[in-house]
């Protein structure tokens, strides 16, 4: 069991993810020490705030409410759900502790770097959190990593092309708004990515899909010839 945990964290992924997280960390503390880079970042914000209409803010405001802390737990019961639904307990499971731990694990990196919000002209300060990596962003890409590590074949694939769309969404509508930089929401596709891998890793593999089912369907049709045996 042991050298299975090993063979599955030692491997090209993982260790690429390690570095990742670290570029991250060390990228918030340059860009925290550095403020005036977060200045020049500004002008993605003021261009999007410039050209995006009324209701395109509407809309980001909408998902910014969606996916603050308590919607975006709910947000998650609902994906696992979904994933009940179409798979079984155990891959239920795998999701919501892939894209739970992706997503929470942004809490200490924010509180590490301590890099304060932007600030914009119009648009109001928030103070109740550090602004790198974003949040918001996080659980969009966690709840992507967590489909994507209990799907294979075409539903992956699917899962990764509307996932990366959704994922761009959220990450313009903070931009949108003027509560982030942009390089706090790239933080966060990186962040909550790597940890998702390094955390899949160290979950067991799961079955290939459909194994339960055909493992129950023979089990019944073992059961009923056995029956039937007993009949006669």
């Amino acid at each position: 069991m042991w050298s299975d945990l090993v063979g599955r964290v030692r491997t090209p992924a993982v260790a690429g993810a390690l570095v990742l997280g670290v570029v991250v960390l060390v990228t918030g503390w340059t860009l925290a020490a550095v403020p005036e880079v977060g200045l020049a970042e500004l002008g993605v914000d003021r261009f999007l705030i410039a050209h995006v209409p009324p209701t395109g803010v509407a809309i980001a405001t909408a998902v910014g409410m969606v996916l603050e802390p308590a919607g975006g737990f709910l947000l998650l019961v609902i994906v696992g759900l979904v994933v009940l639904l179409r798979g079984d307990l155990r891959r239920t499971g795998q999701f919501l502790v892939v894209a739970a731990v992706s997503w929470l694990s942004v809490e200490p990196v924010k509180l590490l770097v301590h890099r304060p919000r932007p600030v914009l002209p119009g648009i109001a300060v928030v103070h109740e959190s550090w602004s790198y990596p974003s949040g918001h962003v996080a659980l969009a890409t966690a709840i992507v990593a967590g489909l994507v590590a209990v799907t294979a074949g075409r539903a992956r694939a699917q899962v990764l092309a509307v996932g990366a769309v959704l994922v761009v969404a959220v990450a313009v509508s903070r931009l949108v708004l003027g509560v982030h930089h942009p390089s706090d929401v790239a933080a966060a596709v990186v962040w909550a990515g790597a940890v998702a891998v390094v955390v899949s890793a160290l979950l067991p593999r799961l079955p290939a899909a459909g194994t339960t089912t055909a493992r129950h369907r023979t089990d019944r049709q073992v059961r009923g010839v056995v029956l039937d045996g007993e009949s006669r």
